[in-house]
């Protein structure tokens, strides 16, 4: 059987330019999730993120608009962290372009000799939040149903898959770009 991924994520998202532009002002408008996002952004309920990214990511609002818009809110001075996550965004891409090995070898040589797990089972539990660490599963499920998943829950999960489970970290790599 084939597994229809987009029925569910399609419950989840309204995937337009008009959505994008919709979530990014009402999130730097004064009282919006800007405010809280200094003191709640490590939140696993993600309720002071803007779930921007997937917009983000398939070009349906691109980093400069979103960086002139952050300009004009005044969103440097209301959270610097806010303002320098769109700058790391784009330094992960530039880093990807200019050192494409990154996808496949580590940054630092001496994780090249690191023996991993390759348990079938294991991976596939991580995969479908299964593994018995109720963050780590309730974001897995979340990612399955949603197509997205808080930033920290990812590493919560990315450090559950490589440092508990020795499992590889490119599988996990495979996994959050499937």
């Amino acid at each position: 059987t084939v597994l229809n991924w987009g029925a569910s994520i399609l419950e989840h998202w309204n995937i337009s330019e008009t959505a994008a532009l919709e979530i990014l002002r009402r999130f730097l408008s004064p009282g919006g999730g800007l405010q809280r996002y200094e003191q709640g952004r490590q939140l696993a309920d993600a309720s002071a993120v803007t779930r921007i990214s997937p917009y983000l990511r398939f070009g349906l609002i691109s980093p400069r608009f979103m960086f002139y818009e952050m300009k004009a809110a005044g969103a440097k001075e209301r959270s610097i962290v806010y303002w320098r996550r769109l700058v790391w965004r784009d330094l992960a891409y530039w880093q990807r372009s200019v050192f494409p090995q990154m996808r496949d070898k580590p940054i630092r040589a001496h994780y090249e000799g690191q023996s991993w797990n390759d348990d079938p089972v294991a991976l596939r539990r991580w995969q479908t939040g299964q593994t018995g660490f109720p963050l780590v599963d309730a974001g897995m499920r979340e990612l399955w149903a949603t197509g997205w998943m808080a930033q920290n829950v990812r590493m919560a999960a990315a450090i559950l898959l490589c440092e508990h489970l020795n499992i590889h970290w490119i599988e996990g790599e495979k996994w959050f770009h499937h």
